[in-house]
């Protein structure tokens, strides 16, 4: 398929990609085009703001993603070890087993911080909040619960910079063990 026939959403994937690997300042257009196959000004027609609508438009792929993916795995019925073990499970097929760095974290430095931080904080409060009421109906009392989802979100944003500093997995893929028993005190 040619790449003047891309699905807006293989766009996207393509984008998000390049942001990935970049950063959002180190993702120029010449990087995003390359990445796409797509020539500057078919990004700007299929992107009418440039750089910061794919950026929002990668936004939107993974909170789409992680809403049906990952946080629905908390929704369930199953006992809440079990849903964190696929919580955890689905988080390292996002990230590529720790390979592949978090918007979270290349979006809250420099230029992008500022443009997305207030939606990338609602998000992060999204996710806290879900972990922490999976805890809560697993037992745990509320202000616990809380601290322990906190802890549970710096382990997972943490244990993927370590990854990518040390060019090695294991932090995040040992984190991503640990996490139901993190939130669960078990």
């Amino acid at each position: 398929m040619s790449t003047a026939a891309l699905p807006r959403d293989e766009i996207v994937l393509r984008i998000l990609a390049a942001f990935r690997q970049y950063g959002y300042e180190g993702a120029s257009l010449g990087r995003l085009s390359s990445a796409t196959g797509l020539g500057r000004s078919s990004l700007y027609h299929h992107f009418p703001k440039g750089k910061e609508d794919m950026a929002n438009a990668a936004m939107s792929a993974v909170s789409a993603w992680f809403g049906e993916n990952v946080l629905a795995t908390l929704a369930g019925e199953e006992p809440a070890a079990r849903r964190l073990e696929r919580f955890a499970a689905k988080l390292a097929e996002f990230y590529r087993q720790g390979e592949s760095s978090c918007l979270t974290d290349v979006f809250t430095i420099g230029e992008a911080g500022a443009v997305f931080q207030q939606r990338i904080g609602e998000r992060m409060k999204l996710l806290i909040g879900a972990l922490a009421k999976t805890a809560q109906g697993a037992g745990v009392a509320p202000g616990e619960a809380l601290r322990r989802a906190e802890d549970a979100v710096v382990s997972i944003q943490g244990s993927l910079i370590v990854a990518r500093a040390l060019g090695d997995t294991a932090p995040f893929l040992r984190a991503m063990q640990q996490l139901p028993r993190r939130l669960l005190g078990e």
